[in-house]
């Protein structure tokens, strides 16, 4: 008799703890020491909750690989598996053209957005946008684009960044009154897939690292690089007061007066700028002229 009260004893705690663990309220979030669009996209999943069970399953592997790799590791191969899928995930459905109109369309969108990941990939699309038009270049290749034919490595390149941009753009309808929710369905899958394509590079490189020989995190307390949201913390993100949207699209659009701290842009160079990121990592050079890494996209 006495051993089944030492059962339940056992038992009861620990069930108890594995539905609290699965429960669907509980909020997950990123440390600093984690790249800022794999914060916000742990954020923003979580607000349409792709499915708890998996998503805490993939931030406890993530974890416990994580443990295991350098900072520099952790930033680089997370930025570029979200943004090697964003770039891959969208087959053009029409003929797509960069001009003012795209610009005026991103500005639009981004006043409505309110998802931490959507204003954080409208501002990346609305930063390279303005790049693209902006430069020295971007005449000479839309009179040779208009003619059917690109000569110089250098117009194909641009052409390359347009076809991936315009992936996205084409399916933003700020003026729908659902635009975001619409926006956000399409996106969902993308960044659950990105999560589990960093969990996989992640683990890759613990494996190598280790020899295989990985200690798995099992609980929230074990965690190093995410930890559990409170309800105290929650209530604050909410009523925090955000930027306004001119301060938001003063360093693009220049209408704004400028300020003291300005916001920065999303980034100098193909959306890795990140604060909390290794010196090294920030401000990476340009990609060869070459242009040979948008062939794999």
């Amino acid at each position: 008799m006495n051993r089944y009260f030492i059962f339940f004893f056992i038992l009861i705690p620990l069930l108890c703890f594995s539905q609290e663990e699965t429960e669907t309220g509980i909020r997950l979030q990123g440390s600093k020491e984690l790249p800022l669009e794999l914060n916000l996209l742990v954020q923003s999943l979580q607000d349409t909750d792709p499915g708890q069970r998996e998503f805490i399953d993939s931030i406890f592997k993530i974890d416990s690989y994580a443990k295991l790799l350098s900072k520099e590791d952790i930033f680089l191969v997370g930025k570029i598996e979200i943004y090697k899928t964003l770039l891959k995930s969208n087959a053009p459905r029409s003929a797509f053209s960069l001009d003012g109109e795209t610009l005026k369309l991103l500005k639009d969108a981004l006043k409505k957005a309110h998802d931490p990941f959507i204003r954080w990939f409208l501002q990346a699309l609305l930063h390279d946008s303005d790049s693209i038009i902006s430069s020295s270049l971007f005449k000479d290749y839309t009179l040779q684009k208009n003619n059917g034919k690109l000569e110089k490595i250098e117009y194909k390149k641009i052409d390359k960044k347009i076809q991936l941009i315009g992936r996205w753009v084409s399916k933003i309808r700020p003026e729908a009154p659902d635009f975001e929710n619409t926006l956000k369905i399409e996106l969902t899958p993308v960044l659950f897939e990105s999560l589990k394509n960093i969990e996989q590079a992640y683990f890759l490189l613990a494996q190598n690292a280790t020899q295989g020989k990985i200690s798995y995190v099992t609980n929230i307390k074990e965690l190093k690089f995410f930890s559990q949201q409170t309800k105290k913390q929650t209530k604050k993100a909410a009523t925090q007061k955000e930027k306004s949207v001119e301060d938001i699209l003063a360093p693009i659009t220049e209408e704004a007066a400028p300020t003291e701290t300005p916001l920065p842009e999303p980034s100098k160079e193909d959306w890795l700028n990140d604060d909390n990121a290794p010196d090294n990592l920030k401000n990476l050079p340009k990609p060869s002229d070459d242009a040979d890494w948008l062939q794999d996209i």
